[in-house]
């Protein structure tokens, strides 16, 4: 039996720092067929070079600067799988990611989108912050209901629809929630399979001493779901909460070496 073809998207803008660590952690898969799409919002920077030292493993689309929702939705145009993942530019994925998701997939024929759980990590010239965060909850693995732990069902953007281009945060968390309300068949995977990196410019966490939310990042969840609230009550439906899964009993554990290692190198 043929294994589906997925395409792993990564929205750039001027991301050269660490555009090639996230593309390598891609390349290191330990599942085929895949394809990677950069799409690119714009950049100024040596972001294309970096794109064209992969060759042809490596296909890039290009927008002017609109956005990374709208940068996400431009790989969609041009991705040729029947599953589709997604990267930012700046984080890492396990070598193993892919492969344990199709997994699942192989296993639950009605399952049109997994998630992992993600790992917080800090850059070298933050050594501080994260020794002060060490025991904190944003340094422990977090279920990853975000973009870069996702394994979707193209079809599934097709009945939920894409990002929203109108909000420049929060649009993954306004997409499942939309998800949710179109009652897809969602599964959290027990395994720490993606890593978000923190830095001086991330758009959702402030940086320095406290590392809460950005502004922006209150308003959008306060909007999101006073947006869903709204969607229900002009639908004539009652408000619901709506439940994400928790990690199911028959998902494969996660190894030793997952937690501690960022692209799995090293393992037992």
């Amino acid at each position: 039996m043929d294994r589906p073809l997925v395409s792993c998207i990564v929205p750039v803008f001027n991301g050269e720092r660490y555009l090639a660590e996230a593309l390598d952690s891609i390349v290191a898969q330990q599942y085929e067929p895949l394809e990677i799409i950069v799409a690119d919002d714009g950049s100024t920077d040596g972001t294309a070079a970096i794109v064209r030292s992969y060759g042809e493993r490596v296909r890039v689309v290009r927008q002017s600067n609109s956005g990374a929702p709208a940068a996400r939705n431009l790989g969609l145009q041009v991705a040729r799988g029947e599953l589709i993942a997604f990267l930012d530019s700046d984080d890492l994925w396990h070598r193993d990611k892919l492969a344990r998701q199709t997994a699942r997939f192989a296993a639950r024929p009605e399952l049109e989108v997994s998630v992992t759980h993600v790992q917080t990590f800090w850059i070298p010239e933050l050594r501080d912050e994260a020794e002060r965060f060490r025991d904190h909850p944003l340094a422990q693995p977090q279920p990853g209901y975000v973009t870069i732990t996702m394994l979707a069902r193209r079809a599934l953007f097709e009945r939920v629809g894409t990002f929203n281009t109108a909000r420049t945060v929060g649009d993954p968390m306004e997409w499942f929630v939309r998800a949710a309300e179109h009652d897809a068949v969602m599964e959290l995977l027990p395994d720490t399979l993606a890593y978000r990196r923190l830095h001086r410019h991330n758009l959702s966490w402030e940086a320095g001493a406290s590392r809460r939310m950005t502004t922006a990042m209150q308003e959008a969840v306060l909007r999101v779901v006073k947006e869903s609230l709204d969607r229900r009550r002009a639908a004539g439906g009652a408000a619901r909460r709506y439940a994400f899964p928790d990690a199911p009993s028959d998902a494969p554990e996660q190894p030793a070496g997952a937690r501690s290692n960022r692209t799995g190198e090293g393992e037992d």
